[in-house]
């Protein structure tokens, strides 16, 4: 059986909302628009723990944070994890990885280790590797290359630079007899706004931005302020991924190749009051996911209504290259969704969850949480209560929160026991999160004990009182 290559690019902190095909009158997305039409467009795709360090690491594992150990940023992921990266090498693969890293951690708790060297130990599988732990200064960006401790530096404007050594990788190895397994992760389009080239700025400088209905009155200068440059990174992108897809064609592989596009989490710009991430309304837990692979699916574009989660992400991909999941994976395989061999139950769900208080839910006040999307319905409770309950269909801007409404009393039964189904199957016993910490001696990050400046939202003070932890 000849396995198909698999090319996974990332983005970081883009939302699902924010491109053309999904309605976004401000994107500037021509390329990953014509992507969605000759790809699978999983439009219910999310981060269930929506922030970097904690995606990434279930990304890898296929495991939930609590399992692998990284549910606060900048916490090191176990180098004896059965990743990714080491099954498809196992299986005969060639394995890269290009870009933003952030999963060697600080043992500090205080960002130190964003700019130290990452050990061969440390790499997962992967044996092409130019990564940085974490950077987001896109215009003096630094790697380091295979086993070196020699600090490198990437040419101009990150994004493009990773994005043409990403396309060397796959004309380089397009001629050979080994299938392989390559990862680009991109810093971009999360903050800082400002780094980006002129070029892109230029499209949104003096565009009409058009805010999503659920961005606070008094946060709007600021939300279009900063989706300009928000939108010029994703702009550029664009352009990086029609230099990917354009390699694959040039090199006569792109039909059998498994391509993904997809980012770590969204960002909700000021929606609901809110600062980038980590909350589990819509704008900061759906993410963008796109699999192109002709071979199996064709061209011809179509929706998958699939509630594909990052721990989801590893069995799914292994399963459509024909691999075996390993028994520590706790995500689901979602390729007989995808084939069409099966389809998503009303009552099917998703977990989310943010086991800590720590860095923007704590500064704004917010508690640590569990929950569950539905096809229709988010529902979040946090260790004092039901927090939230939002129809997605009817309310699509999650405006109106029915949690103490008496009409929803049996809805809200029923998502209850869905989610303590999952608490249940994932041996999550929900604890206060700073029972968390200590079990594994956390508690002197900075994420968890700095404050931050207050940052209050139009929910934290229905939330007032208790430990936000």
């Amino acid at each position: 059986m000849t396995r198909p290559n698999v090319v996974f690019v990332f983005a970081d902190q883009m939302r699902a909302q924010a491109t053309g095909y999904a309605g976004d009158p401000n994107a500037h997305t021509p390329t990953i628009d014509r992507l969605a039409g000759e790809s699978l467009n999983c439009v219910n795709a999310l981060s269930g723990h929506p922030v970097c360090c904690p995606y990434r690491a279930s990304l890898l594992t296929g495991q939930y944070p609590l399992t692998h150990g990284v549910y606060i940023n900048d916490v090191h992921l176990d180098d004896d994890a059965v990743s990714i990266g080491k099954v498809f090498r196992a299986a005969g693969y060639d394995t890269g990885y290009i870009g933003k890293w952030h999963l060697n951690g600080s043992p500090d708790g205080a960002y130190s280790g964003r700019r130290a060297w990452i050990p061969p130990e440390s790499h997962q599988g992967f044996d092409y590797w130019k990564a940085f732990e974490c950077n987001h200064n896109y215009l003096d960006s630094h790697y380091f290359e295979g086993d070196s401790p020699e600090l490198q530096h990437w040419d101009g404007y990150d994004v493009i630079a990773q994005t043409q050594d990403a396309c060397g990788y796959i004309a380089d190895h397009a001629g050979t007899d080994r299938p392989f397994f390559l990862m680009l992760s991109w810093g971009t389009p999360h903050d800082p706004y400002g780094l980006v080239p002129d070029e892109y700025k230029a499209l949104f400088s003096d565009r009409e931005i058009q805010l999503r209905p659920n961005v606070t009155e008094e946060k709007r200068d600021k939300a279009i302020q900063d989706l300009r440059g928000y939108y010029a990174h994703i702009a550029a992108i664009d352009d990086c991924v029609g230099d990917l897809l354009d390699t694959l064609d040039t090199a006569g592989i792109a039909e059998d190749t498994i391509f993904v596009f997809t980012s770590d989490h969204g960002d909700c710009h000021y929606s609901q009051g809110m600062w980038t991430k980590v909350v589990p309304f819509e704008e900061s837990i759906r993410v963008p996911f796109l699999l192109r692979y002709p071979q199996a699916f064709g061209k011809e574009g179509r929706r998958s209504d699939v509630l594909v989660d990052a721990p989801d992400i590893m069995p799914t991909l292994l399963s459509l290259c024909g691999l075996a999941t390993p028994d520590t994976v706790q995500g689901r395989d979602f390729s007989g969704h995808l084939l069409g061999r099966q389809s998503m139950e009303d009552d099917d769900s998703a977990f989310l969850s943010a086991p800590v208080s720590f860095a923007i839910l704590r500064a704004q006040g917010l508690p640590a949480y569990r929950g569950v999307r539905t096809l229709r319905h988010t529902y979040v409770r946090s260790i004092r209560g039901p927090w939230m309950l939002f129809d997605n269909v009817e309310d699509p801007y999650q405006l109106d929160n029915l949690i103490d409404q008496p009409s929803v009393a049996e809805l809200r039964a029923e998502l209850e026991l869905q989610l303590q189904g999952w608490l249940d199957r994932l041996g999550d016993e929900f604890l206060p999160g700073h029972a968390y910490l200590e079990r594994d001696g956390l508690t002197h990050y900075r994420e968890v004990t700095a404050e931050w400046g207050r940052m209050p939202t139009p929910w934290t003070a229905a939330l007032n009182g208790g430990d936000t932890c």
